[in-house]
């Protein structure tokens, strides 16, 4: 009897979750279909009206060539991107994973602004094809090197978002040494849905709605995918190949969006999410969803960019998808069980050693090659004061970065940590831009000033998450947000003219210029004493890079200690940005290359991180003073460039990591 009870228990609550579900796809879609419908009268609302005379040819000219085409671009841009980050998120098996996260539209958007450089008034199928083919390259190189780090889900994040910050400094720098060319171009770069006709709808609509389709055609596939590699296998799927033709669909419909509008942040992360929040899992119907929910998304972010002009500008579309986005990355972010638990990996390094170096032979070398380095590039004239402070800039600021990348590699236990995603950098170059826009002729001790306001800002950020018991995982994602959304906010600053947005580039970019002795006496007093502090907690970064365990069994205070390490590295880091700009692979690359040589105790990584980002920077300095002399190249534009060939030769090297198997 009690057997039967139970059963029947059973049967209720099966029957009753079954309904549930069935009732949450009917609420979701009609929920959708009225969001859906209230967009599209929303976007009427601003041409159309009671009184309107269908019969007036300027009305109808606004409605067919403005407001028509409009609406059609945010439909399909929203649509296609989001259906790029639901095939980008299967098939990387990664929930945080997006056309830009995983750097397809930081790349998109070089290719794009190489080939309006180049050539004059391009077709849209010359910008595609260009963001395609760049889109592609960054991509790949981002994928292939998260497998040789070690093919962690976090590592690829970070690499991503690297590898995006370092691109993004090379578009800034097209846009800084191509200002009259490529006037005008920032503002589509940032995501512009506006259209001032039909043509560019017209030319695009029958292959948007290709690339559309096909992702349709292929559910089956990507259900497999989402189960495991073994069980696709196991159902006779060529897994790799798949793979990678999905991949390719997917940088095609964001280089398509990228050459059609620009960037639109996050519109592929969140689109595929709440398509499941609504309880859509099935791919077939989780791509049509996904596709209404991210149209739905880039109409009201235009609707908001229409109804909130700032300082007489209308925003970017693409500036508010990001500032939408970054809330909700923030909540998947905090969500320990499920979506986010998926990223949340304790792993330890992945980089494995090439060559055994004696430790004074590690530190000697670096030592060696900046003294050489300095003394080369340091001028004889009496006259060149300026340029031997630059020097003397570049050094500290150089060390000081090298210094905060491997502390923050062996805090957060990965080795793709740096200041450039820590956020401290962003806030710190966002209160600079910030400053200079409500006085323009601020003096470098006020700019040195704001920057310090940033790194306390991202100070006190870290410190009520580390207070909420955040993993070094979740800090270091958070640091992603943040930097996510102070560089939205700086390049919304771009709009506003072209003298403002000359300086931030400046900024943007990374450069020496202007350094003198005001500001390299204020660097000095911050970086050494910070760097010698964290010189005597060497003995506990080695600790941290055992894991939690092991420092609470030794009786460690964890948290105090990485608030205060923490503390030190955003002062650093708020030191550099004030002298140097926005510089980034130096605080990543520094610690790699003595992990390469088989040094592993911090006080031996600490100071010969310090001397390779000296040299790293000295030289990016130096050669951008001399290559196109009297002209110069910004040294963090060169320091990129450095950044980049290390990659490719780490790849080329043939670090052996496991990778998929072949089908």
């Amino acid at each position: 009897m009690l057997v039967n009870v139970d059963n029947k228990t059973q049967d209720n609550t099966v029957r009753t979750r079954v309904l549930a579900k069935a009732s949450l796809n009917v609420f979701s879609k009609l929920l959708l279909m009225g969001l859906f419908m209230l967009a599209l009268l929303s976007v009427g609302t601003f041409a159309v009206v009671p009184s309107m005379d269908l019969f007036d040819s300027y009305q109808q000219t606004y409605v067919f060539q403005l407001l028509l085409p409009t609406l059609l671009i945010a439909v399909l841009s929203g649509a296609l991107l989001a259906q790029s980050g639901t095939v980008v998120q299967v098939t990387l098996g990664n929930d945080f994973a997006s056309p830009s996260t995983i750097g397809i539209s930081s790349g998109a958007l070089l290719g794009a602004m190489l080939v309006n450089l180049f050539v004059t008034d391009p077709s849209i199928w010359m910008v595609w094809t260009a963001a395609f083919v760049a889109a592609v390259m960054i991509a790949g190189l981002i994928l292939t090197l998260s497998q040789v780090i070690g093919g962690g889900k976090l590592q690829l994040i970070l690499i991503g978002m690297a590898m995006s910050l370092a691109v993004g400094a090379v578009s800034s720098a097209i846009m800084l040494y191509a200002e009259q060319r490529m006037d005008g171009l920032f503002l589509w770069g940032s995501g512009n849905i506006s259209q001032s006709d039909g043509d560019l709808a017209a030319v695009i609509l029958t292959p948007a709605l290709l690339l559309l389709l096909l992702p349709l055609l292929c559910h089956r596939h990507l259900d497999m995918l989402s189960m495991g590699d073994e069980i696709a296998n196991m159902a006779g799927l060529k897994v790799n190949r798949w793979r990678v033709g999905l991949l390719m669909l997917a940088v095609l419909q964001a280089s398509l969006v990228t050459a059609m509008v620009g960037v639109l942040g996050f519109i592929g992360l969140m689109a595929p999410h709440m398509a499941k929040l609504f309880g859509h899992y099935r791919h077939r119907e989780k791509l049509i969803f996904a596709s209404v929910i991210g149209a739905l998304l880039v109409i009201f972010a235009e609707l908001f960019s229409r109804s909130m002009p700032l300082a007489g500008y209308r925003l970017p579309t693409g500036v508010l998808t990001v500032l939408l986005g970054t809330p909700f990355f923030l909540y998947l972010l905090m969500r320990k069980q499920g979506l986010a638990g998926m990223v949340m990996q304790e792993t330890g390094f992945g980089l494995a050693s090439l060559i055994q170096l004696p430790k004074w032979l590690a530190l000697s070398l670096p030592a060696i090659a900046l003294t050489l380095t300095i003394a080369y590039f340091w001028p004889s004239a009496d006259g060149e004061y300026f340029t031997q402070w630059r020097i003397v800039v570049a050094v500290f600021s150089g060390f000081g970065l090298g210094v905060a990348g491997c502390t923050l590699q062996a805090l957060f236990r990965n080795p793709m940590a740096s200041p450039d995603i820590s956020g401290a950098t962003s806030a710190s170059v966002l209160c600079i831009i910030l400053a200079l826009q409500v006085w323009p002729d601020a003096s470098r001790l006020l700019l040195f000033a704001c920057a310090l306001v940033g790194a306390a800002i991202v100070v006190t950020i870290l410190f009520i998450a580390m207070r909420y018991q955040f993993t070094v995982s979740q800090l270091a994602l958070l640091g992603i947000a943040i930097s996510a959304w102070c560089g939205t906010v700086a390049s919304m600053v771009l709009t506003f003219g072209a003298g403002a947005a000359s300086v931030t580039v400046l900024w943007l970019t990374g450069t020496t210029y202007g350094a003198d002795s005001q500001i390299g006496l204020l660097l000095l007093a911050i970086t050494i004493p910070c760097c010698l502090l964290l010189f005597t907690f060497s003995r506990h970064l080695d600790l941290f890079t055992l894991g939690e365990t092991w420092g609470h069994n030794l009786g460690q205070p964890l948290l105090k200690l990485r608030m205060l390490i923490l503390l030190l590295v955003v002062l650093i880091t708020a030191a550099a940005v004030a002298s140097v700009g926005a510089i980034a692979f130096v605080g990543l690359l520094s610690p790699h290359l003595l992990r390469l040589c088989g040094q592993t105790r911090h006080w031996v990584l600490l100071l010969g991180s310090g001397a390779i980002g000296a040299w790293l920077l000295v030289l990016a300095d130096g050669l951008g003073r001399t290559l196109i002399a009297p002209f110069e190249i910004a040294s963090g534009i060169l320091v990129s460039i450095i950044g980049g060939l290390y990659f490719i030769c780490l790849i080329l090297l043939g670090y052996k990591r496991p990778r998929f198997k072949r089908s």
